[in-house]
């Protein structure tokens, strides 16, 4: 019998560039978990994550942080995601344990493209293929959205005071990255020129 071994391939193949002084790379290590609520359980179920997650479920467009590296994105009523940098093997499983009934869950970790755009030059970038305002006296470090990019779904928000964070699905991922890749190769091929 052979040994075959499995490793993981990120949606991007570790893709990651810099354009200047700004950089688009893919960040795929991230546990991503849908959190949806039950008919009538609002209240419950944000007392029960507020009191096991540490953050309580946040508006549509808005971000609530369990932690420096956990937040939840408001992605509709009664939707949200649960993002986190912690890696762990079954992390919608452990959210179901520790909510029960109270949510219904699921592991969108490897449904995603994830890219993180930071520098002088990601916004100007962005606001060439992004039809939403995305200033930063417009849209905060806890603002999020979903739009599109390119007739591409994306879920957009602010990391950190000159980057953002822009997931896509992954099965467009390589369509997307050229999008933005183009996009922010224009606005850096401008300013040299």
């Amino acid at each position: 019998m052979s040994d075959y071994t499995l490793t993981p391939a990120s949606p991007l193949n570790g893709f990651s560039k810099r354009y200047g002084d700004t950089e688009l790379s893919e960040h795929p290590a991230l546990d991503i978990v849908s959190l949806a609520t039950p008919n009538g359980g609002d209240e419950t179920l944000n007392a029960l994550v507020l009191e096991k997650v540490g953050a309580g479920l946040p508006e549509t467009g808005r971000i609530s942080r369990a932690d420096d590296s956990s937040m939840f994105l408001g992605l509709q009523p009664d939707q949200c995601f649960l993002v986190s940098e912690s890696q762990r093997l079954q992390p919608a499983l452990e959210l179901k344990n520790l909510l029960g009934d109270a949510a219904y869950v699921s592991d969108q970790s490897d449904s995603w493209a994830v890219l993180e755009i930071k520098g002088p030059k990601a916004h100007a970038a962005l606001e060439r293929i992004c039809p939403i305002d995305i200033s930063a006296n417009v849209f905060d470090e806890d603002s999020v959205a979903r739009t599109s990019m390119e007739h591409l779904s994306v879920i957009i928000h602010r990391h950190g005071t000159d980057g953002y964070r822009l997931y896509s699905p992954r099965s467009s991922a390589n369509s997307f990255l050229h999008a933005v890749t183009e996009s922010l190769y224009n606005v850096s091929s401008t300013t040299q020129g």
